[in-house]
């Protein structure tokens, strides 16, 4: 593939071809190639008729024999005003996919554009031998529904032509790429010029054009170069795609949030076609979503993550009497540290920091969950609300929790105490490793109409409004799904506590890019306190640092304020500015959140396949029927049937044995 960085324009596509001409040279292989172009030379008002944009494709794409993206401002006839579109032509000259721009133009600081901001959105795949292609124009790579929406049409490849400029949110947006591709399991590449000529004047751009693999690093333009010539691995991808171990793209319960979609999802309308008419639409929408201060409101204060390091249990006996050691632990951590925090008004400890992870203990443990889960309240919960009330701050964490109206189920619950010692916040963990069969929690999707019917669709989702900033907590795994985060969001969270456990392991990269993206893209705060180790093996007296640490605080612009930089017991501080959160929430630059509309995508979430269906574990909750990553191999199935994978080629020694 070919990620051009040369600016084009209907009438002036020679240096774009003389690129591609030369990137040919460099192949090795024969057969079409795919050549990406960025976003169209000119402003809005320079748009030609989109008829003419296809015309100039096709003739390059059919003289050069490649596969061709691009978008542009274009000009569509009935429309009053122009709009950009995403295009993909073949190299017979067949227009092969078509997609209109779903957000505004953000980053050019709005334009005299129309966009498919408030309507269902068409999301076109081109299927080609080189895999199966979407496209997706500027900002919409920035919109996780958007992605995800793409993503169940049977993209492999999400094309991003753009048209970037350097601000403070720069990299953020580059990050955005990579929890895209981490999170959907696919690949997304990105063209973006080097420069752009706007009503006559010529401005220099930043680079920006690259390769976001599904795990791994980015492949980068190192400078001024025309071309970046790229290698994508479509049989590496359909494998992965079938494999159940972090396969987000067919775990994520889609239709779990459908009925919130469905709610939330505003009536179909026109756009505005003005710079004017969006300003005056964002502030709008800024000023409905706006939090009001109260009157008791801290405006800035100081959080602490106590990063733990835990005494894992290997014995049921162990579940129990190991639980006041590890909360002595995590008492002293903050007791030693927290006094010299000023104005100290919030602690978030890691998840199910009792325990450790109980996958010691093996995969069907519903006979134990009342040794594995704690109780609200309980021996343990009540040292925490009376710890909250000693140093007069907000307390959360994770843990396990036994209901006892789940007869042998536990659930993995994030919890805040208020500083009066009153539980004021519990959420059970959306999405987990049970999906893969490591840990036989049960998850409100696993028993969702029984869940809903006991408390409302509202309980999945809740938010607690302090004077400290309106609070929320998602857990671990929870952190690769932007749907939960966004459901907080859509709620009024303000400040987002993630207690997690993270290990070691190739997926870092996206899971740390997955989850600044989580802070940026709602506006809010991400405190997520992370386990410093545990005392894994039986009989060791020395931690090892399968819990790696690096507990973050993220700031609202994605940015990472705070990081424990290792393993270990480090008790890690920061900064929360509720006044500058809020101000950023009004900035129309810098809230992306503001445009996203349900109705967008709210049919392709109530669709099926759209990964795990709910009510997979209704009955029986001494068994675990996600043992081995089984649900997700059918979902991939279901996948492969409906055109939404592909499934591999199969390798020459199983082709042989499946002729005989």
């Amino acid at each position: 593939m070919f990620l051009l960085q040369t600016p084009w324009s209907v009438d002036t596509l020679e240096a774009a071809d003389a690129a591609i001409q030369q990137a040919d040279r460099t192949r090795v292989t024969t057969g079409p190639a795919f050549a990406l172009l960025p976003h169209g030379d000119g402003s809005e008002h320079d748009a030609p008729p989109e008829a003419d944009v296809v015309a100039a494709l096709t003739r390059l794409a059919k003289s050069r024999n490649v596969f061709l993206g691009a978008s542009a401002y274009v000009r569509v006839d009935g429309e009053a005003a122009p709009r950009t579109v995403g295009l993909i032509v073949g190299p017979d000259g067949a227009l092969m996919a078509r997609n209109a721009k779903v957000m505004p133009d953000i980053i050019e600081g709005y334009t005299d554009t129309a966009a498919d901001t408030f309507k269902s959105a068409s999301f076109q795949i081109a299927r080609t031998p080189l895999g199966q292609v979407g496209i997706l124009c500027g900002e919409d790579i920035l919109a996780p529904h958007v992605v995800r929406s793409m993503l169940v049409h049977g993209a492999e490849i999400i094309l991003n032509p753009a048209r970037e400029r350097s601000d403070a949110l720069f990299d953020s947006r580059t990050v955005a790429r990579v929890a895209r591709a981490y999170e959907n399991v696919v690949y997304v590449a990105v063209a973006s010029p080097l420069s752009a000529t706007l009503d006559g004047a010529s401005v220099a751009l930043p680079k920006a054009t690259a390769l976001y693999p599904p795990q791994g690093k980015p492949h980068c333009v190192q400078g001024v170069e025309s071309y970046l010539s790229v290698d994508i691995d479509i049989e590496a991808l359909r494998r992965r795609r079938l494999a159940p171990v972090l396969n987000f793209a067919s775990i994520v319960r889609m239709n779990l949030y459908a009925p919130g979609y469905q709610k939330e999802a505003s009536a179909p309308k026109p756009s505005p076609q003005s710079r004017d008419g969006w300003l005056a639409e964002g502030q709008g929408r800024a000023v409905a979503k706006a939090h009001a201060p109260q009157s008791d409101d801290v405006a800035a204060y100081s959080a602490m993550i106590g990063q733990h390091v835990v005494h894992q249990s290997h014995t049921p006996e162990q579940l129990v009497e190991r639980r006041q050691p590890n909360l002595d632990d995590a008492f002293d951590l903050v007791r030693n540290y927290g006094a010299r925090a000023a104005n100290l008004k919030l602690v978030v400890y890691p998840e199910f920091f009792l325990t450790g992870p109980v996958s010691p203990l093996g995969h069907k443990l519903g006979h134990l969950a009342d040794k594995i889960g704690v109780t609200f309240p309980g021996p343990e919960m009540d040292q925490v609300a009376a710890f909250a009330q000693e140093i007069g701050a907000y307390v959360s964490g994770g843990v396990f929790e036994y209901d006892r109206d789940w007869p042998n189920r536990f659930f993995n619950t994030a919890f805040i105490y208020d500083p009066s010692g009153n539980l004021i916040h519990r959420y059970r963990k959306i999405h987990c490793g049970d999906a893969m069969g490591f840990l036989p929690d049960t998850t409100p999707g696993s028993v969702f109409d029984q869940y809903v019917d006991k408390y409302g669709y509202e309980h999945l989702f809740p938010v607690a409004d302090t004077p400290i900033g309106r609070l929320a907590t998602t857990i671990c795994f929870d952190n690769n799904f932007p749907e939960t985060y966004r459901a907080m969001a859509q709620r009024g969270a303000e400040v987002i506590l993630h207690p997690t456990s993270e290990p070691h392991g190739a997926h870092r990269m996206g899971w740390d890019a997955a989850r600044r993206m989580r802070a940026f893209e709602n506006v809010a705060y991400v405190i997520s306190a992370g386990h410093g180790g545990e005392y894994f093996l039986p009989g060791r007296i020395s931690p090892s640092s399968r819990g790696r640490g690096y507990s973050k605080i993220i700031n609202f612009d994605g940015s990472v304020q705070a990081e424990a930089d290792t393993a270990g017991q480090v008790p890690l501080g920061g900064m929360i500015d509720l006044r500058a959160l809020r101000q950023a929430r009004a900035d129309l630059k810098a809230n992306v959140a503001l445009w996203d509309d349900a109705v967008v995508y709210a049919a392709e979430y109530g669709k099926t396949p759209r990964g795990l269906p709910n009510n997979l574990w209704p009955d029986d909750p001494l068994g675990n029927p996600y043992f081995g990553g089984a649900e997700i191999k059918k979902v991939a199935a279901a996948y492969v049937d409906a055109g939404i994978f592909v499934a591999p080629q199969a390798a020459p020694e199983s082709a042989a044995k499946a002729a005989e």
